[in-house]
């Protein structure tokens, strides 16, 4: 999400930075992904996350949401999303205009069928001391999701002291702060338990040795206001043909590209440790800075034209696109 906070220290004592390769394709091959793909995101990348995971649920199997919102809550404007969509929500968000509002896409066939949605775990995390992005839109959120999916796939956590941050266990600034990079030592490590509801019970992870990052160019990139560059983490036993991998995709949060914070996401939030233990290609986006976008946020109030949350909207074509041409290279 948007909003003019985004100053502060880089935090001290980083890890390590992973060494990281280019690549002129569009990444290694990184084998069948029979094992599922996945989405999660913070802020901006927490709506983005859920608009692919609605647009898209012939291909996404289930999502992370933290601190997000619900789907079309800014309806194409930006002053709707600053007046209800962020820290303060002025009125009664009617969840039953949103999930009638899904409903009517999905049946003009500008996002996936509904139903593909029934058995998809769901992980939204609002922190309790987040006054950037309203509690209530969690809330809603929670309550959008049942109309679609049994609350018991559902999981949803609003008790960790966490300001507007990405929670980690051993990295970032004070949990209760925001400021840059937007990684928090919260004591929870909400990578590893978003990971293990959408994916069932991982083996945790019992060293931080790690493959190195891969840079690879995304495709349409440009045209969608997204870096020509992402990331990518693949495995050992990903590599080749050979193992059926899980695929995720990681949305950073506004003021968390590499162009603002290097590769400090990508490393302290703590997907890597996990995606190495269980054979998970990670995949990381990144959103360009631009004079009409100075924090590198992703669209969701329509700066880049107004199918943006639906299936042809610019960024999330070249998302979903990319994704499989991972899951099928040539």
């Amino acid at each position: 999400m948007i909003r003019t906070l985004f100053g502060g220290l880089m935090l001290a004592g980083v890890l390590t930075s992973l060494p990281v390769t280019g690549s002129e394709g569009a990444g290694p091959d990184t084998g069948p992904g029979e094992g599922g793909i996945t989405v999660s995101g913070m802020s901006a990348g927490a709506q983005m996350a859920h608009q692919l995971h609605i647009a898209y649920p012939d291909l996404f199997s289930g999502v992370g949401i933290i601190a997000g919102g619900p789907f079309g809550c800014a309806n194409g404007s930006l002053a709707t999303a600053m007046t209800r969509c962020m820290g303060k929500v002025d009125g009664t968000l009617l969840v039953e205009a949103f999930v009638d509002g899904i409903r009517s896409a999905a049946r003009d066939g500008q996002i996936g069928a509904t139903e593909a949605l029934a058995d998809d775990p769901i992980w939204i995390f609002h922190g309790r001391l987040d006054t950037t992005v309203a509690a209530g839109l969690s809330t809603a959120l929670v309550e959008l999701y049942r109309t679609f999916v049994p609350a018991k796939t559902i999981r949803y956590v609003d008790d960790v002291g966490a300001a507007h941050t990405f929670p980690t266990r051993g990295h970032g600034n004070d949990c209760t702060s925001t400021a840059s990079p937007f990684i928090g030592d919260c004591g929870y490590d909400a990578a590893g338990e978003l990971l293990n509801h959408l994916y069932g019970e991982l083996v945790a992870p019992t060293h931080t040795t790690h493959t190195q990052l891969t840079e690879v160019s995304l495709p349409g990139a440009d045209a969608a206001g997204l870096d020509d560059t992402a990331y990518l983490y693949v495995p050992e036993a990903c590599r080749g043909h050979e193992k059926s991998c899980k695929t995720h995709l990681v949305l950073h949060g506004c003021a968390q590209s590499a162009s603002q914070v290097g590769t400090v996401f990508v490393e302290q939030s703590g997907y890597l440790p996990w995606a190495g233990a269980n054979d998970i290609v990670l995949a990381f986006p990144q959103v360009k800075v631009a004079a009409a976008n100075p924090f590198a946020c992703w669209d969701w109030w329509g700066y880049t034209g107004a199918e943006y949350r639906w299936r042809e909207g610019r960024q999330m074509k070249v998302l979903a696109d990319w994704i499989i041409g991972l899951e099928s290279p040539e």
